[in-house]
């Protein structure tokens, strides 16, 4: 018997990615929830809940997803997550570039992106629509059909180490069938250099959600001398 692979559902827009100051994460993601919980009392809009499954955290070095964002191409969380809103826009820059529209990413793509990446940044050019957006694919969608609570993805970057940039974002999965009620996911994405990163370890394990399961997703070797896979090996229920 062949089983059919699961596949990631569309998602709605709760709170499309803000820029936030590392230290008011959770005020923004809160305030996300009490606006909805407000309107949705009057019955002004459908109502919108966070998950209570799992955290879910993601250290992403691939560039595409991130490249996609600031080139314009792709405004949704930077997450890892090859779902239908990344692979729409793969193929959107694929038909701008000229390559074969296969909404999958590769080698000559992302040569292509990194190309006008630094070529509009020589010339001064702003970059994406938020000025910051940044394989596995089955594992990828079977994540998103387990509608995860909270994505924390963990984005290194080469360059000038300036800290560590922050976005929040809020996006929810419609499943074909469901009630009208939306069960949601919180999108947290961190940035900066691999210096920068291993500097905010301990708030990255601070924004695990305590008493639900933490899986990781290492998208590298894992380096156990790393303080940053240290601690979120050693806080994560499971290490993929």
């Amino acid at each position: 018997m062949t089983m059919t692979p699961m596949k990631a559902p569309p998602l709605v827009s709760l709170q499309s990615p803000k820029d936030v100051s590392i230290d008011q994460i959770e005020a923004e993601l809160a305030q996300i929830w009490e606006s909805y919980r407000e309107s949705g009392s009057k019955g002004d809009r459908t109502i919108a809940s966070r998950a209570t499954t799992f955290t879910f955290v993601v250290y992403e070095p691939e560039e595409t997803q991130q490249l996609l964002a600031d080139l314009g191409f792709y405004d949704g969380p930077i997450d890892g997550i090859t779902g239908p809103m990344t692979a729409s826009s793969i193929r959107a820059a694929q038909k701008a570039y000229g390559l074969p529209r296969t909404g999958k990413a590769n080698a000559e793509l992302l040569a292509t992106l990194r190309e006008e990446a630094a070529r509009k940044n020589s010339t001064g050019s702003k970059l994406g629509s938020t000025g910051f957006g940044s394989g596995g694919s089955a594992v990828a969608d079977a994540i998103v059909v387990a509608n995860p609570c909270r994505i924390i993805a963990l984005c290194p970057n080469i360059g000038e180490d300036t800290g560590v940039q922050a976005q929040v974002a809020a996006y929810c999965p419609v499943h074909k069938g469901g009630s009208g009620n939306l069960i949601c996911c919180e999108y947290i994405t961190l940035r900066g250099t691999e210096a920068a990163l291993e500097r905010v370890s301990g708030i990255v394990t601070a924004l695990t959600i305590a008493d639900l399961p933490t899986l990781l997703w290492w998208k590298a070797t894992p380096d156990a001398d790393r303080d940053l896979f240290q601690r979120l090996a050693a806080t994560s229920s499971s290490v993929i």
